[in-house]
């Protein structure tokens, strides 16, 4: 991992003393690749095959979009109230079990870092995609979005693959107490990971999360930045489960759509609408939502 990180919070970045930098899994990611340039070469040549493949489209609103009650209802109960992912024993798994509603009841204070091995003016693309989907997020969900330097509660780290090897002690540094199931699966990302988003919730569950950290890759090419960015930072707001039955939608694993559709916007405004509140099981959920849904749809 570099030495430094960059903290970025508009166009000028300030460099900023971060964690140590000789771990084992830093050197030898530094001597197997040390400009990133071959997996940045493993991703460009992915997104051009998705893109081939009619994949990571960017339309919001594509033709054809079913967003009825009740499409929207079963959908909700797929992404909002299960979990992708289990941290347990140390460790990631994949998830997929029933949860409690997620979702934050402190304004949302993004913080954005950079590794050296971002350039600025890769910086300054970024930190515009992050503060038009924190545009977007806060419209949808009506609750504060906002990018600021000020005691930020969901860090956003832009960084190599290196340098994401070496994060332990900057991750403990921004959330302490962070497990160290979290800490693995972050330090351990394999390739095949493109982003990934850990939400902390408080100890009382109806408080919401806590703190929040996403990783986007900084070896990642134009589309596939733009998808990790969205689709973290709104699974990070709590829509924390992906599903192969939602459509047109980002959360869904077979990467079709690299932005959030408008399926995704209302399932955001389900998710904050006042009828739900952090904590509540899925059988407390589910009988609200036959009314809730109809309410959202006649938006869409």
């Amino acid at each position: 991992m570099a030495t430094f990180f960059a903290a970025a919070t508009g166009v000028k970045a300030q460099q900023l003393a971060a964690a140590s930098t000789a771990t084992p899994a830093n050197l030898a990611a530094r001597a197997a690749d040390p400009n990133g340039s071959i997996l940045a070469a493993y991703y460009h040549q992915m997104e051009t095959h998705l893109v081939s493949q009619g994949h990571l489209r960017q339309e919001r609103h594509p033709r054809g979009s079913n967003l009825s009650a009740e499409v929207l209802a079963d959908n909700f109960m797929q992404i909002a109230m299960r979990s992708e992912y289990s941290l347990r024993g140390g460790g990631i798994s994949r998830g997929g079990q029933a949860a409690p509603l997620r979702r934050w009841v402190e304004p949302v204070r993004l913080g954005v870092r950079f590794g050296m091995s971002v350039h600025s003016a890769q910086q300054r693309a970024d930190m515009s995609t992050v503060r038009q989907v924190a545009r977007r997020l806060e419209v949808a969900t009506g609750h504060p979005v906002a990018v600021t330097a000020n005691s930020p509660n969901f860090h956003v780290l832009v960084v190599s693959d290196a340098e994401r090897a070496g994060l332990a002690p900057l991750l403990r540094e921004l959330v302490p107490g962070l497990s160290r199931a979290a800490v693995n699966a972050i330090t351990g990302m394999g390739r095949n990971t493109f982003c990934m988003v850990v939400a902390v919730p408080n100890r009382d569950l109806s408080l919401g999360y806590d703190q929040a950290i996403a990783i986007v890759r900084a070896e990642h090419p134009a589309r596939m930045r733009q998808s990790c960015i969205e689709e973290e930072l709104a699974q990070g707001m709590g829509l924390a489960n992906d599903s192969p039955a939602a459509w047109p939608s980002i959360f869904n694993d077979d990467e079709e759509f690299g932005v959030l559709t408008r399926h995704d916007e209302l399932l955001l405004q389900m998710l904050y609408h006042p009828a739900l509140h952090p904590g509540m099981a899925p059988h407390q959920v589910a009988p609200i939502l036959p009314a809730l849904s109809q309410q959202i749809a006649q938006r869409g």
